[in-house]
């Protein structure tokens, strides 16, 4: 196996590893599709538990922890409802991005990622389905360019837009709310903690009954928007360290909530792969990702 320095103040070697044939050195620079560059040295085989892979392949979507980053940046994407309306003080190159126009309603970053996490915390059932611990276990194995990798990006694309889905219905329903954070509770941090509680149930009951396209979140936001209002003056009344609670309550209550599961199909499937959305199916499956994020759908 043969290093590669890299030009800097502080060496730093780089050994290249054909993750396909991993015990094989690669020479010259004819470097096979599989090859990755990593910082440290693969573990010697007599290191190495039986079956474990040589080098495992590092990915936001393979760790519960650094998913919520992958699936925010999702989020913030041209054309979301959420752009321009988090503040990300710097690019992943290090330079300062491009100004917005201000808006009154931007949360910064961690917030929006804490956001997100919650939900995700809250959606376990959706993230089986979206990324089933067997899919990651062998991305894990197959490395970056294999086509399993592949449906792990895909089963990621899928869960970002399913949270887009539900956050557009809610800007839909609370227009008000959506762009005036001095009147209204959305942009208060209690409030944003109660929308993506329900996000999370709303979320799942939609990918159990199979009604994931975007009107169908736009009609379970629209029955609640009917029902509850989230204008400040309407819950004076409400101790702050009560507020999110009693607004879950609110929501959740105006959501009607009943079993939407329709008879014969199966929510889990074998794998990603597999999954048949029925009739109700989006144009885009998990296997076949092409439409932007931001696109309407």
């Amino acid at each position: 196996m043969t290093t590669q320095p890299t030009p800097s103040a502080t060496t730093r070697v780089l050994y290249r590893v054909d993750l396909d044939d991993p015990s094989s050195a690669i020479v010259g620079d004819a470097l096979p599709p599989s090859t990755a560059v990593i910082d440290a040295p693969p573990p010697t085989p007599e290191s190495r538990l039986e079956g474990e892979p040589i080098f495992r392949i590092d990915h936001a979507l393979y760790d519960a922890e650094q998913r919520a980053a992958w699936v925010a940046d999702e989020l913030l994407q041209p054309g979301s409802v959420f752009h321009g309306r988090v503040h990300v003080p710097t690019t992943k190159g290090g330079k300062k991005a491009a100004r917005l126009k201000a808006s009154p309603t931007q949360l910064t970053q961690a917030t929006f990622t804490s956001i997100i996490g919650q939900m995700l915390h809250q959606s376990a059932y959706v993230q089986q389905i979206c990324l089933p611990d067997e899919l990651i276990a062998g991305a894990v194995l197959e490395g970056p360019n294999s086509l399993t990798h592949q449906k792990v990006e895909q089963g990621g694309q899928l869960l970002a837009r399913l949270f887009l889905h539900y956050w557009r219905a809610v800007a839909t329903a609370f227009p008000e709310a959506w762009d005036d954070p001095h009147d209204y509770l959305l942009w208060h941090p209690h409030g944003m903690t109660a929308l993506a509680q329900l996000g999370a149930h709303v979320v799942q009951d939609q990918v159990a009954a199979y009604d994931i396209r975007q009107h169908y979140f736009d009609e379970v936001l629209e029955r609640i928007a009917g029902s509850v209002s989230l204008a400040k003056v309407d819950h004076v009344h409400v101790p702050l360290r009560q507020l999110s609670s009693h607004l879950f309550q609110l929501l959740a209550s105006a959501r009607h909530t009943k079993n939407l599961r329709r008879p014969g199909l199966m929510a889990v499937p074998g794998g990603v792969s597999d999954i048949n959305w029925g009739s109700a199916a989006p144009p885009v499956s998990p296997d076949v990702s092409s439409v932007p994020l931001g696109a309407e759908n």
